[in-house]
């Protein structure tokens, strides 16, 4: 009964967690996200925005569920959220470094309910609203692809305000 009622609670923490994440991510991200990326008409300002807001909440909400499961995943994290902050200010990010420094996580993808963020052969991005996807490894893709994972990275880490 006790492991009933303790298996429970922890069950409703992991959702208020991913609940108030959402609600955190959710000015970052379009209502009608996935409308630019492939929108015949959309210039590729929109495109690259759309690109940065599908990162973004895939690595803030997956970042932020991996660590509450499993705690000690945290330094990967850390370490990986360090080495991109780095290269994107530097704006030198690279279609290998954004695959490796995805790789180097102990997760399979980041995801959130609107994105993921998964390497099959390359980086991809999926648009979870529309069933799309696109290789965040090509330009011009990457440093907006790179530039939402390590923001969303720093929020779930609490690494402090976005830069």
């Amino acid at each position: 009964m006790k492991k009933q009622k303790a298996e429970s609670r922890k069950q409703k923490s992991l959702t208020t967690i991913t609940l108030a994440m959402l609600l955190c991510a959710a000015p970052f991200v379009p209502l009608q996200t996935g409308c630019a990326l492939f929108s015949k008409t959309a210039t590729t300002q929109q495109k690259l925005s759309e690109v940065r807001n599908l990162s973004y909440a895939a690595a803030s909400i997956g970042t932020g569920v991996a660590i509450k499961q499993n705690p000690g995943w945290r330094a990967q994290f850390e370490a990986a959220y360090h080495d991109l902050d780095q290269l994107v200010t530097q704006k030198t990010v690279t279609g290998d470094f954004l695959r490796n420094t995805i790789a180097s996580l102990p997760v399979k993808e980041l995801r959130s309910d609107t994105a993921r963020i998964a390497i099959e052969g390359a980086t991809l991005l999926f648009d979870q609203t529309v069933g799309t996807q696109i290789n965040i490894e090509d330009q011009p893709y990457v440093l907006a692809a790179a530039t939402g994972i390590r923001d969303g990275m720093q929020i779930a880490l609490g690494l402090g305000p976005l830069k």
